[in-house]
């Protein structure tokens, strides 16, 4: 099966120059930011043995009775993800899940040459770890660490930080809470970001709301790695006056600093502006990249990524990729009518993808080479799923071009240096 159809996309014969132009972006000092701003119609197209070789996919695994969904891909380009007896549309709305997994059968664990390996109950080699609702996953050289949820029909709530080590099945529990159900808690909404190592420590958000009762929650907790016997609270981001932040907070790392979008206070007409910030473990926020005052996008800026050479921004129609140390700022022009709807960000390359009005941004993944300056398009046959990537390896969806309503399959590529 073809992962770039030939002829789909014309390559350009000649790309043209990015232009350095202000944009509504500012330093922590006022300094303006200025990017070289390119268009998405320059990218040329990436091919399967020439740009990537195929590794491996899920092809043979998900049928009719299994189902896979990926979470993450290691360094080793293996992936991980849940998988287990597949529930039919009936079942699935009764189990109110929405793996399409049963939820009492449903596994975490490695996909390896073929084979489903199963993370285990830490202490025992062949009990299977049964997980909850898993809201994000980070693979880091320490191993796998992810964070889970309460499903919304269990009897209490709460989350759970947790990891494998490298070589291991093993499950640690590195830090959970919970809380007693309410009887408006229909009505509660919940948010746990992807853990994020820094210095040796764990980093996570988690948001919890509930309007019936105009309550509103919002943390940044930390636990040692290696000793996790301690949650530690690390701040409360400021809120705005109707107690609602106008961006969710996401947690990254940058450098061995902690790197998140919150909204803090200024002297603005609008009252606040929003703004990145590091924090440093055990010290205070610095901001790094904020609004302009005279900006005009309602919906703000939104961080969605970040690694030890910058980080990613999307803001108005365009995406920037910005380096805090040299100020050196790309910027991408988003298609019409498009908006981003997942970024990843490892090595040397970032890839994303976009939803909008165009049916065809569906089968267009993105690849900007931070090193070589590329900016490559992958025209996958199936989109709009989520993309992984650790290292050179990246995984994506795709479906079977003969059998378009089938269940997508994912696929692992090793990108050529």
């Amino acid at each position: 099966m073809p992962l770039s159809p030939p002829n789909a996309v014309q390559t350009p014969s000649v790309a043209a120059t990015p232009v350095q132009v202000p944009v509504p972006l500012v330093w922590a000092d006022g300094t303006k930011v200025t990017a070289h701003v390119q268009g998405m119609k320059q990218a040329r197209v990436a091919t399967k043995d020439e740009d990537f070789t195929e590794e491996s996919s899920t092809r043979g695994l998900v049928n009719s009775k299994t189902a896979f969904y990926a979470e993450a891909v290691d360094s080793s380009g293996t992936l991980v993800g849940l998988y287990g007896p597949r529930l039919s549309d009936q079942e699935q709305e009764l189990a109110q899940t929405e793996y399409g997994i049963d939820p009492e059968s449903q596994r975490l664990g490695r996909y390896v040459s073929g084979v489903l390996e199963p993370f285990t109950v830490a202490g025992t080699s062949k009990k299977d770890y049964l997980p909850q609702k898993v809201e994000g996953m980070t693979v880091t050289d320490s191993g796998i660490i992810w964070s889970e949820i309460h499903s919304e029909n269990a009897s209490s709530r709460g989350w759970k930080i947790l990891s494998v080590s490298p070589g291991s099945t093993e499950v640690r529990v590195l830090a959970t809470r919970s809380w007693k159900k309410g009887p408006n808690d229909v009505f509660e909404y919940t948010m746990l970001s992807s853990p994020v190592l820094a210095d040796g420590r764990v980093y996570w958000s988690f948001q919890r709301s509930n309007p019936e009762d105009d309550f509103y929650e919002e943390k940044l907790y930390s636990v040692d790695l290696e000793d996790p016997g301690t949650v530690r609270d690390e701040f409360e981001p400021a809120l705005t006056d109707e107690k609602v932040p106008k961006n969710l907070m996401y947690v990254n790392v940058w450098e061995d600093r902690v790197l998140a979008a919150v909204d803090v206070p200024d002297n603005s007409k609008k009252g606040y502006t929003g703004t990145i910030s590091s924090y440093a473990p055990g010290g205070k926020r610095e901001a790094i990249l904020r609004e302009a005052e005279d900006s005009r996008d309602e919906y703000g800026m939104r961080l969605w990524g970040s690694d030890e050479r910058g980080f990613a921004v999307e803001y108005g129609e365009n995406l920037y990729l910005v380096d805090p140390r040299t100020r050196q700022t790309e910027g991408f022009q988003h298609p019409d009518g498009a908006e981003i709807s997942w970024l990843t960000q490892c090595g040397p390359r970032i890839s994303w993808t976009y939803y909008g009005d165009s049916e065809d941004l569906a089968t267009k993944r993105y690849v900007y080479d931070r090193d070589s300056k590329d900016l490559s398009v992958v025209l996958a046959l199936q989109g709009g799923g989520t993309d992984y990537c650790s290292g050179d390896y990246m995984s994506w969806p795709t479906s079977d071009a003969q059998d378009p309503e089938a269940d997508s399959s994912d696929v692992v590529v090793l990108w050529k240096s």
